[in-house]
């Protein structure tokens, strides 16, 4: 068929974005295949319904534009199926009005702003004729492309090409749709190829020097032979838009035939205005190429980033390009013999040059007689997934082109680890329990085998995105307490736990839900003892207060100014019981002192309780002295019993008390009268160190000091 093509191209945002060809077929052709043929759901342009593209015409483009790069050793793209939407509705648009455009105004007929999107960021191609029975075989689109040969707003820049030799691609989208214009008589078939939100790769793992057109032995159909060669020289590897450092101002370029013939080189011309995503380019034309000749080019003078450079390289058009078979893949994951690698695994090998396709196998044994998976993938990886567990697999790949396969590469080998331990049952908190405190302490049933565990508490049942604010992993206990302030008051939340053994993961545990309790701060304490302006009160008294609720720990200040400035401050202490034992030496005798006390709660602090005042006796009305010979403990320090003699009358049914260094109390017991003052502490099971002991009897109160050793 004849056709005659018309190229345009737009500029966006001071980036040049996407190509546009059109193809105009005069009369009505023959094909053996329908244009239908191409779609799963056929295009209905009338009613600006796109259709829905079989995955076999897109995996035939993925492959076309995979061997072209291969041909110039770069990085295969893969397929983009979130953008096929873009580009389908992109081929609609260009069909519907029988123009091309990558900014359609919104008055285009069957505009959508997913075919503005993708008519933007796509190389854009438009066949018209007179008759819907031709059928254009779609790689037609990608060869015209790479001759762009004919342009209407941009001549001579080679977008097209440069686009799908850019090694900075990462992936593509294709689009086609086939169909009646709405807005005139011709039947059209728009395509297009999405691509520039793609450009996004880092090569420097396969960093190359430049990207020639034509290079080494490549297909004739691939190229216009009047019209332009190009090349391009990279530098910087982790990106596409770092390479524009480049002066072609004293270039000089040279082809010659094998044998030394020059041929005439003629209009050379460079840019760097970034089209197909290449923001250097020089292109040139060559009088009298033919094919099946081998063509040696040299290009000199290019300085690139600050260096003088020079290119040498060959070409040759050929119909003998395809009689090269890939390479054998070399296998990279899972290594040869690993040990316990997961029952869903990620295998992977290197790419290889001149295949778009491999063949994978797995089996459970060296000969491949029992397969397990056995599929042809176009990627250099694939996953499987729910094998058995501590079982030896066995594994290959081939690489695959038009023209064959290579051999298979060395088959490597590995075990899969334990079975999966079981999921744990939940215990606490219940499911929809309400009024958890916001540092509760899960529980759930220690399984069988496992190792550790992990626990994740979120606000959503789904645990999505960010709501997960919980997720603790290598606990050995089957408990677990978050810090405070993890979780808020008044809030659902949602848990769960999972199980580890040998390097498996169970599934999770059932999701359970609770509630925390509403924000309660305790009520200010109510001080008891000693009473408010008591006198004469011991040196080391017990102070007291009622028990709050909601209450967890209490701070007690003592001072001597009711303003509780910081240098009046003798005590301040926060104790987990509602009273506190004043240690000796903390107060002084004949003082007046000040005592508050804060209830705090999960929730927060209360207001400070009423201020109540005593006054300390004198030292000899609170009779602590022991050198007076009016108390005497034999031994002191002790290991475990301790004599204690009061040398006065002691009442029946008096009390002492026994206190550690931080004020708890740790004995307590009634004297007998019969003791006539006398009496033992066992003081064995106490740890090492001092204690306070304090005696209250007929309104007077004995007191001494123990060391523990």
């Amino acid at each position: 068929m004849k056709f005659v093509p018309i190229l345009i191209t737009t500029i966006f945002l001071n980036l040049f974005v996407g190509n546009a060809q059109i193809v105009v077929i005069q009369g009505n052709g023959n094909s053996a295949q329908s244009w239908q043929d191409h779609y799963d759901q056929a295009p209905n342009v009338g009613s600006c319904f796109e259709g829905v593209l079989k995955d076999s015409e897109k995996q035939e483009i993925l492959n076309y534009v995979n061997l072209i790069r291969s041909l110039h050793n770069l990085v295969p793209v893969t397929y983009d199926y979130t953008g096929d939407s873009y580009a389908q509705k992109a081929s609609l648009i260009q069909v519907a009005n029988s123009f091309l455009s990558h900014t359609p105004p919104t008055s285009a007929s069957c505009y959508s702003d997913d075919g503005y999107y993708g008519s933007e960021n796509s190389n854009l191609f438009l066949y018209q004729m007179t008759g819907s029975n031709s059928d254009v075989d779609s790689k037609d689109a990608v060869t015209g492309w790479m001759w762009d040969n004919n342009s209407a707003n941009a001549q001579d820049r080679c977008g097209h090409r440069r686009a799908i030799i850019n090694p900075f691609v990462t992936k593509i989208s294709f689009g086609r749709v086939d169909g009646q214009s709405n807005v005139g008589n011709s039947w059209g078939i728009g395509m297009a190829l999405k691509y520039m939100d793609n450009v996004n790769g880092d090569i420097s793992a396969r960093p190359i020097d430049y990207v020639a057109y034509p290079y080494q032995s490549y297909p004739i159909e691939l190229v216009d032979k009047s019209w332009y060669l190009s090349f391009s020289p990279f530098y910087d590897m982790t990106g596409w838009y770092k390479n524009t450092n480049v002066d072609y101002t004293n270039v000089q370029i040279s082809v010659t035939k094998e044998d030394g013939t020059p041929l005439n080189v003629n209009s050379i011309i460079y840019d760097f205005e970034g089209w197909g995503a290449i923001q250097n380019n020089l292109r040139w034309k060559v009088d009298g190429l033919q094919n099946e000749i081998k063509y040696i080019v040299d290009i000199k003078n290019i300085v690139v980033n600050g260096q003088n450079k020079e290119y040498n390289y060959w070409f040759k058009l050929t119909d003998n390009i395809y009689n090269q078979k890939p390479d054998i893949p070399l296998l990279s994951y899972p290594q040869d013999n690993a040990q316990n690698v997961p029952l869903n695994v990620s295998f992977s090998w290197s790419v290889v040059n001149y295949a778009y396709s491999y063949k994978f196998q797995l089996s459970t044994d060296f000969n491949f007689q029992n397969i397990v998976k056995d599929t042809t993938v176009a990627s250099n990886g694939i996953i499987a997934q729910g094998l058995t567990p501590s079982t030896q697999y066995f594994w290959r790949v081939r690489a695959i082109n038009d023209i064959g396969q290579s051999d298979w590469a060395q088959t490597f080998t590995y075990t899969t680890a334990a079975p999966k331990p079981d999921k744990p049952n939940l215990v606490y908190p219940t499911n929809n329990l309400q009024d958890v405190s916001i540092i509760p302490t899960f529980k759930w049933n220690n399984i069988a085998g496992a190792q550790t565990y992990q626990i994740q508490v979120a606000y959503k049942s789904d645990f999505s995105g960010f709501s997960v604010i919980v997720d603790k992993s290598g606990l050995t206990d089957t408990t677990f307490t978050p810090d405070a302030g993890q979780l808020d008051n008044s809030m659902t939340y949602y848990w769960r736990v999972a199980s580890y053994a040998n390097g498996q993961k169970s599934t999770y545990s059932n999701v359970w839900s609770f509630k925390t309790k509403a924000q309660v701060i305790p009520d200010p304490a109510t001080l008891s003892y000693p009473a408010n302006n008591a006198v004469d009160v011991e040196l080391t008294p017990l102070l007291k207060w009622d028990d709050m609720p909601n209450a967890t720990t209490y701070k007690v200040q003592v001072a001597t100014n009711y303003n509780f400035a910081q240098d009046n401050i003798v005590i301040n202490q926060a104790v987990n019981q509602s009273s506190y034992q004043v240690k000796s030496s903390e107060l002084q005798p004949n003082i007046k002192y000040y005592w508050r006390v804060q209830s705090i709660g999960e929730s927060g602090f209360s207001d400070w309780s009423l201020i109540w005042i005593f006054t300390t006796g004198s030292e000899q009305s609170v009779k602590t002295k022991m050198e007076d010979g009016t108390i005497q403990i034999i031994p002191n320090p002790t290991s475990d019993f301790v004599s204690i003699k009061v040398n006065k009358d002691i009442a029946y049914n008096a009390t002492i008390q026994v206190y550690d260094l931080f004020g708890y109390l740790v004995h307590s017991s009634l004297v007998n009268s019969q003791t006539n003052g006398e009496f033992d502490l066992n003081l064995s099971k106490l740890p090492v160190g001092i204690y306070y002991f304090r005696i209250q009897t007929n309104g007077d109160i004995y007191t001494g000091k123990i060391e523990k050793i």
